[in-house]
Order: structure tokens, then C-alpha cells, then sequence
């Protein structure tokens, strides 16, 4: 699980780094980093490495995170609560150093649309279970039905 881990850590730098700066760049700064950035950098060069490898630490947080689904031990509930603290924990912090969050209310809002993103997960994630687990009862139904009119004992 340790290797699954490292690769998607790996497999969501590289997508932090270029989703980050496509967001930057729709958000449309002029320079594509926020100016406040711009300013604690002091040249656009070195505020567009610090923007692209603190996207990528971002991107590789959760998707190193989403390894904690796997972990059947672990109730849903408790899965999803650690993966939104763990991208939360990264997001904050990394946002507000990057000028993307840079007010406790923007920092709030960003928050909470979080929340009710990993809610509507967790919603989505009790659908698909509750199927399987009702398409496993009806496999098991129809495996004793057979066994039965077989005669086999069950």
C-alpha cells in the first residue's frame, strides 16, 4: 500500500502543479500569481516555482490521501472526516501563503465548500456500497436457491 501511496503522491504533484497554475491563470492576475505572492517573491519567476511547487504539495496530499478509502478497517465516516482534515491542513496554510485565500472569511468560505464537497463524496460512496452490498445479497439469495434445488447442503 506504502508504493500505491508514493505513486499517486506522485501522480497528484504532477497534476497539482498543473491544475494549480491553470486556476491561477483563469483567475486572471495579471502575472498569474496573485500579487501578494508577487510582492513576498520578489520576481515573478520566483513567485510562479513557489505557486507551482506548493500547487503540486497540494495535488500530492490528496491524491496520496485518497489511499486512506482502502483502508476497510476504518468506517466511511472516519475515512472521509481524515481525507477532508488532511487536504484541509495542506489547502489553508499553502492558499494563504500563495495570496489565494487571503482573509479568515475567504479562508472560512474555502472551508466549507470543502466540506460539503467531501459530504456529497460520502453521500455518493454510501449509494454505491449499499449497492454492492445488495447486489452480494442477491448473489448469495441465488446461490442458495441452487444449492437447495440441487440438494446440496448448504
Amino acid at each position: 500500500m506504502l508504493a500505491k501511496t508514493f505513486k499517486r503522491a506522485v501522480t497528484g504533484l504532477v497534476l497539482g502543479m498543473a491544475v494549480g497554475n491553470l486556476i491561477a491563470a483563469l483567475a486572471g492576475h495579471p502575472n498569474i500569481v496573485s500579487p501578494m505572492l508577487l510582492a513576498k517573491a520578489g520576481g515573478l519567476s520566483e513567485a510562479l516555482l513557489w505557486q507551482t511547487l506548493l500547487s503540486g504539495v497540494i495535488g500530492g496530499v490528496a491524491w496520496a490521501g485518497m489511499s486512506l478509502y482502502e483502508l476497510e478497517r476504518w468506517p466511511l465516516l472516519a475515512t472521509c472526516a481524515a481525507h477532508f482534515t488532511l487536504i484541509l491542513a495542506a489547502f489553508l496554510p499553502i492558499g494563504s501563503f500563495l495570496g489565494w485565500l487571503e482573509t479568515p472569511g475567504e479562508m472560512l468560505l474555502m472551508a466549507a465548500i470543502m466540506a460539503v464537497a467531501h459530504f456529497i463524496v460520502f453521500l455518493i460512496m454510501c449509494a454505491v456500497y449499499r449497492r454492492q452490498v445488495r447486489e452480494l445479497n442477491e448473489m448469495q439469495k441465488e446461490y442458495l436457491r441452487n444449492q437447495k434445488m440441487l440438494g446440496g447442503i448448504v
